[in-house]
């Protein structure tokens, strides 16, 4: 993948951001989440991250307090609607934890931010295609996934490219399904603060055999 987001990640360290609380999104490093922005004060935070170092932190709203765990993003694409709204598309640099809150005069929320447990986010940019194909055979972390990610699809009824899949590195394929799956928010914060993307893949592998058997125990016979 790119190397270059491999070393902006390691040298981007903004002692605080803006923050873009958004319960149900997340986002993690090498992945893309595409924004649409209407609301005023977000509208007044992307003029503001494009006229500076284009960085927003994208934070879970859990019952009115913000989760302590977030996404770096980085807006790599812009444009602005007859209507006004702003679609943005965020590049996930790394994770975040949430330190103290800024007293700021922006209608939008500041925090500073801490990444000391989170600095090997950064290799995932880097992260390269092994030879193995997208597989169901053998024991392999991979075909583990895939297994899992069938079974979800198939209890979701959406078309799936697999061989497209198959040209995706792993950690960057566990990031990106775990972004996009439909997970309670809960679920899905606990996915973002796993520790390793092995843990990640773990727990990602749970939770698709979970809601595969929700969804499959609740279609009429």
């Amino acid at each position: 993948m790119s190397a270059h987001y491999k070393s902006l990640t390691r040298r981007t360290k903004p002692s605080h951001i803006a923050v873009f609380p958004l319960n149900g999104a997340m986002l993690l490093p090498a992945c893309d989440l595409p924004l649409n922005i209407f609301e005023p004060r977000y509208l007044n935070m992307v003029d503001d991250a494009l006229k500076g170092d284009r960085l927003i932190g994208m934070v879970q709203n859990q019952d009115d307090n913000l989760a302590q765990v977030g996404g770096l993003g980085r807006i790599t694409q812009f444009s602005e609607s007859d209507d006004g709204r702003y679609l943005i598309v965020l590049k996930g640099l790394k994770r975040f934890k949430l330190a103290k809150e800024l007293d700021v005069k922006t209608p939008y929320r500041q925090f500073e931010i801490s990444f000391d447990e989170f600095e090997d986010d950064a290799d995932i940019h880097a992260a390269k295609q092994t030879s193995e194909a997208l597989s169901e055979s053998g024991r392999d972390d991979r075909a583990a996934l895939t297994v899992a990610m069938k079974a979800f699809a198939k209890s979701l009824q959406v078309q799936v490219d697999w061989d497209g899949l198959a040209e995706i590195p792993l950690p960057i394929l566990v990031n990106q399904a775990a972004m996009i799956s439909p997970f309670e928010p809960q679920d899905k914060q606990s996915l973002l603060e796993a520790q390793s993307t092995d843990d990640r893949r773990r727990l990602l592998i749970g939770l698709m055999h979970l809601y595969s058997n929700k969804d499959n125990s609740a279609s009429p016979n």
